[in-house]
């Protein structure tokens, strides 16, 4: 009874948006939400007309919550990313957009809106920052391989600037992690090492040349960089363990020289 009665409200909130009347369609949507919480269409319904009246917050709201209702619900995706798309978070649109388009491949609408919103990130893009951008969907799926060639040509393609600097210090940085994932720590120092000579307080440069320097038995170097990463940013995992990893390696190495030194004496 209660599904019934929520998709008369359905029904009668999409007549009050086709009409026009956004504020009263919220009303019958919420009414539907209230009646049926576990049906994504009366949130993504509700997130259309709160679009409309440009309230994109509770319209980015209702779209998490059809996710979450059904995470296969592609409207969903779809309607996250118009909100984004909106707000200019081209990125996290794209990836909301991509998500809906997989699920629904043959949706023109879907497809024309990913289009555009590629379109728009790529014309506030350098030709470095795309190439980097690709080079990031390469990792993300497992294509190492290609990533390091996108990234060697996204270095290639910055420019000699402050702010391109900064970008060639995270292309570095990034293909340093491609160069961890082959086990080519060699690779990994240079690469970190010239993204940090870029950028002397790139953590993520510092933390992955300590990593690669660990894996060399270059335990000092690899000690000086966690404890520098732990410096600029407190708290980070990844460097306060390498570091304390370290330090208890150095001290079981102390004390077992100590214990062989005293046998020797006795």
């Amino acid at each position: 009874m209660a599904t019934k009665q929520a998709t008369k409200y359905k029904e009668q909130g999409n007549a009050a948006f086709k009409a026009g009347n956004h504020a009263k369609a919220i009303e019958y949507y919420t009414y539907a939400t209230e009646l049926d919480p576990k049906n994504p269409v009366f949130f993504t319904n509700r997130s259309t007309a709160y679009f409309k009246m440009k309230k994109f917050d509770k319209s980015l709201r209702d779209a998490n919550k059809a996710i979450k209702v059904d995470s296969k619900w592609a409207k969903g995706y779809y309607r996250k990313g118009l909100v984004l798309l909106e707000e200019k978070k081209l990125k996290e649109a794209i990836t909301e957009l991509e998500t809906a388009s997989k699920m629904k491949p043959k949706n023109q609408t879907f497809s024309a809106t990913l289009a555009k919103a590629k379109a728009a990130l790529h014309s506030t893009m350098s030709a470095a920052e795309y190439q980097k951008s690709q080079a990031n969907t390469m990792y993300k799926t497992g294509k190492i391989d290609d990533a390091i060639k996108a990234y060697t040509t996204a270095i290639s393609l910055c420019q000699d600037t402050p702010k391109e600097n900064l970008l060639k210090a995270d292309i570095y940085a990034n293909r340093a992690l491609c160069y961890r994932q082959l086990y080519d720590s060699k690779a990994v120092v240079s690469d970190a090492t010239s993204a940090l000579k870029l950028n002397p307080n790139h953590v993520k440069a510092m933390i992955r040349r300590g990593q690669a320097y660990e894996s060399l038995e270059k335990f000092d170097l690899a000690l000086n960089d966690f404890q520098q990463a732990t410096y600029l940013a407190p708290g980070t995992s990844v460097a306060v363990q390498g570091a304390a990893r370290i330090r208890a390696s150095k001290s079981r190495e102390a004390k077992a020289k100590d214990k062989k030194s005293t046998g020797r004496k006795r």
